[in-house]
């Protein structure tokens, strides 16, 4: 791969585009720059951290403005469940136990501060 300056070396130029099209929303962008870092041998946990800090960045404004919201206008914007289902469920991931009522219900791992996973 040729480099785009001098002053990054390979790795760290992949490691930030990885984060950027994560924070940009552009899939053919992370999957050039994914099959890139492939070709350049980038280590996998480096690049699951640079697109866990790229969602991270692209989530701040929606964290931020559900807050206002909820400040401004009684929302509970900031509270309310994702009617998204977590990605990691289905890849048999074992999930957390919580007990309610006297009940064990199974709950997902991931979730707002958890560095370990991309999900949600």
């Amino acid at each position: 791969m040729k480099l785009f300056t001098e002053a990054l070396d390979i790795e760290t130029q992949l490691l930030v585009a990885v984060g950027s099209a994560v924070a940009a929303g552009c899939v053919p962008c992370l999957e050039n720059i994914v099959n890139l870092a492939s070709q350049e041998q980038i280590d996998s946990k480096k690049l699951k951290a640079a697109a866990i800090i790229g969602q991270f960045i692209k989530d701040q404004p929606a964290t931020q403005m559900k807050e206002k919201a909820d400040s401004l206008l009684d929302t509970h914007l900031s509270s309310a469940k994702s009617p998204v289902k977590c990605s990691l469920q289905s890849e048999n991931i074992p999930a957390a136990q919580e007990t309610t009522g006297g009940e064990s219900v199974e709950t997902c791992r991931c979730g707002p501060g958890d560095v370990n996973s991309i999900c949600c």
